[in-house]
């Protein structure tokens, strides 16, 4: 399979990345934290997103690694209140550049073949980016009032999608 992206999505659970990933959240956490009108320029991901991104509960999870570093790391969390929910979380450096649409793309379609049948995506109208990697994945958005949107996908069984 041929990619136009300068890095691979992988599986980032072998001990070779665990490096790797304590890194990347550390990189995630020492980010600047904006609040206001300038925060949505520079959306920084949360402590809770970081601590379940990097968490080895049960759930799917895959990294865009460049050059054995990790540069995005997406993980669907099957343990979550609500349903499998789509955590995602980019480096500052390459964000707006394709990591999470393809990090969003391929654990979608892992999610599909391990026979789950929807997911769902928490933000609200202030997350923009996460509406439009929503949009871009076929996800509906299901307005729940007060400024929060759940962005939701639903899977055909795949003995039916063919």
């Amino acid at each position: 399979m041929h990619s136009d992206h300068p890095f691979v999505v992988a599986a980032p659970d072998h001990p070779s990345l665990d490096g790797a990933i304590v890194r990347f959240c550390d990189g995630l956490r020492a980010e600047a934290r904006w609040f206001g009108r300038r925060a949505a320029d520079c959306a920084k991901p949360s402590p809770s997103l970081i601590r379940r991104l990097a968490s080895m509960e049960p759930g799917l999870r895959l990294a865009a690694v460049l050059d054995g570093e990790i540069i995005g790391l997406a993980r669907i969390d099957t343990s979550a209140q609500s349903g499998p929910e789509l955590l995602v979380a980019v480096a500052a450096p390459w964000r707006r550049q394709g990591v999470a649409l393809a990090l969003g793309q391929a654990i979608v379609a892992q999610a599909h073949d391990a026979g789950i049948d929807r997911v769902v995506l928490h933000t609200s109208y202030r997350g923009s980016e996460l509406r439009e990697l929503g949009a871009a994945l076929g996800f509906q958005v299901v307005d729940l009032g007060r400024g929060r949107l759940d962005l939701i996908r639903t899977f055909r069984p795949a003995s039916q999608s063919a």
